[in-house]
């Protein structure tokens, strides 16, 4: 049986962005407008993917139940699903906890925000460049700033300078470095994807 590299990084991606944004809601789930509208729009980023182990579940159960690659196909995307969404919480949680040494803290603090700013530029880079969408990609934004990334530093550089430049190195360096760190996870998460072979290429392979 060949992997299937594309699809299972898909069920990866798509699974992180869900999580991601359930922790970050609070753990309120699915069950909402921007859990629904979240799940939509991982559905249309990662074409293909279920994302939901009830989805794979009913595709194994409705598929050729005799068939061995029904089987381990599906069983590898839940695999990946529980994967994206490990990620997720490791990333929301800061893996469970930080050293109390001060250096340890220090860096803790400064590593984390930069970590999940990355981590927000390839998940949205992916989504607004596969959905010919401007609906999908806003969505998209308001499901990640729901998880605290800060998207209006345009409004943070128009208030500093209607108060006559008060504040003006904070609110620079954050308008630089919030775009900046975002773009470099745009950046990554585009080299990745071109590092994975699609399925006609493992197979030639």
């Amino acid at each position: 049986m060949e992997m299937d590299w594309k699809g299972n990084m898909a069920e990866l991606g798509g699974a992180f962005m869900l999580s991601w944004v359930v922790i970050g809601m609070g753990g309120s789930g699915i069950g909402t407008l921007i859990g629904a509208a979240t799940l939509a729009v991982a559905w249309m980023a990662f074409s293909g993917a279920h994302l939901l182990p009830v989805v794979t579940w009913c595709h194994m159960m409705t598929g050729d139940l005799a068939d061995q690659d029904n089987w381990m196909n599906n069983g590898m995307r839940l695999v990946f699903q529980a994967l994206g969404a490990l990620a997720a919480v490791l990333l929301m949680t800061e893996a469970g906890s930080v050293d109390t040494e001060m250096w340890v803290a220090d860096m803790g603090d400064m590593m984390w925000p930069v970590i999940t700013a990355i981590a927000a530029g390839a998940i949205w880079w992916q989504i607004h460049t596969r959905c010919d969408s401007e609906w999908v990609s806003a969505l998209g934004l308001m499901a990640i700033a729901g998880v605290g990334i800060h998207l209006d530093g345009a409004n943070w550089m128009g208030s500093m300078l209607a108060d006559g430049g008060t504040q003006v190195a904070d609110v620079v360096v954050d308008w630089i470095m919030n775009g900046l760190v975002f773009g470099l996870g745009a950046l990554l998460g585009m080299k990745i994807d071109e590092m994975i072979p699609d399925g006609d290429d493992a197979s030639a392979e």
